[in-house]
């Protein structure tokens, strides 16, 4: 089994400026998810585009949690259930599972994630990456546009368009790695 739920990525996208208020939305729904997990969050971060200063995004907060284990879902399920969360998807392959909202408007997702797996190394990766380089961002800003314009009723179709790009910018994000040291330890 690949995936438990398949999350509907359609509908319209609302492709906004940055906004100032999303680190502020970012600590208030961190604090929430805190407050309920406990020591179970080992981690939360923010993550996604809203996570990088002056990148255009959807107006949706991103939100990594990191567990020991996502596969004690036990451990962390109706704890993020009850801050208002629903499962959408979960891959245990990838030791990823995410929450959206149970009910409009959908203002955040939740990731959870094992610690030390690859989603939760990708996820940080990617954003510290666009944090540290302007051009990077700017070409991921001009090529989310686009896409927007072009898939602005299909969330899914633009989602998979940017894969490529994305795949391109964590390969140079490796390479940023290796040669800064970068590791998820010492962020």
């Amino acid at each position: 089994m690949t995936a438990e739920f398949a999350a509907d990525y359609g509908g319209p996208l609302d492709l906004v400026d940055y906004d100032q208020g999303w680190p502020a939305k970012f600590a208030y729904y961190r604090d929430e998810l805190a407050d309920a997990l406990g020591p179970v969050a080992l981690r939360i971060e923010h993550i996604g585009s809203t996570a990088v200063p002056g990148l255009a995004a959807k107006n949706v907060i991103d939100i990594l949690v990191v567990v020991a284990d996502e596969h004690d879902r036990e451990g962390y399920r109706a704890a993020v259930e009850s801050t208002g969360m629903a499962l959408a998807h979960r891959d245990p392959a990838a030791s990823w599972s995410f929450y959206r909202p149970a009910a409009p408007p959908r203002t955040r997702h939740v990731h959870v994630t094992s610690r030390g797996s690859s989603h939760e190394r990708v996820q940080l990766l990617f954003v510290d990456f666009l944090r540290n380089h302007d051009l990077a961002a700017d070409a991921y800003a001009q090529v989310k546009r686009r896409l927007a314009i072009r898939f602005a009723d299909d969330r899914e179709r633009y989602t998979r368009a940017k894969t490529e790009f994305i795949f391109d910018m964590l390969d140079r994000a490796e390479q940023w790695a290796d040669q800064t040291g970068w590791t998820v330890e010492q962020r």
